[in-house]
Parts: C-alpha cells; structure tokens; sequence
C-alpha cells in the first residue's frame, strides 16, 4: 500500500508529464483521458467498484478503466509499474 506522500508524487509525475504525452495511440486510444483518469483515482483513493461505476460506462475510451485499475493496483502496491508515468507515450 502506498503513502499518501507516494500518492501525492505519483499525481505530480503524472501533471507534469501530461502536457508532453501523445493524445493518441497509433491504434486511436486516448491517452490523456486515461491518464486523467489515473490522476482522479490517486486524487479521490477510487476503488474498482467506484472505477467501474464512474467510467465501466462513459461511453468513452474502452482502455480507460484498465488504466484506472492500473492506479488503484499502484496504490495497493500490486502493479507492474513502479512510476505510472513513464509508461505514456511522449511528443518528440
């Protein structure tokens, strides 16, 4: 489980990345909506349960709940990822 101050550095890493990422994939996925999405469930501590209520049905992108399960598996220190950050594509 992660701390609030890994939390927090893990939210400022990804603020700080966004405005270089890529918006899209090569394959049309929205990369910003997911890392927003990763963003609010650092900020407001989602669960899956509030993850999937809040986007298993937006209508949006189909990889955005993987990638905010992605965070809440950080958070619980069962992700792949050490820095959610760098695994987004950026601008060159």
């Amino acid at each position: 489980m992660k701390t609030p101050a890994e939390i927090k550095i893990q939210i400022e890493a990804l603020k700080k990345v966004r405005p270089k990422v890529r918006p899209y994939s090569v394959f049309g996925t929205d990369n910003l909506v997911q890392l927003d999405a990763q963003i609010d469930v650092l900020e407001n501590n989602l669960d899956s349960t509030d993850i999937f209520d809040k986007y298993g049905h937006s209508g949006i992108d189909e990889e955005v709940v993987p990638a905010a399960l992605e965070a809440r598996q950080w958070i619980d220190g069962d992700s792949e990822f050490d820095d959610l950050a760098s695994g987004y594509p950026l601008e060159e």
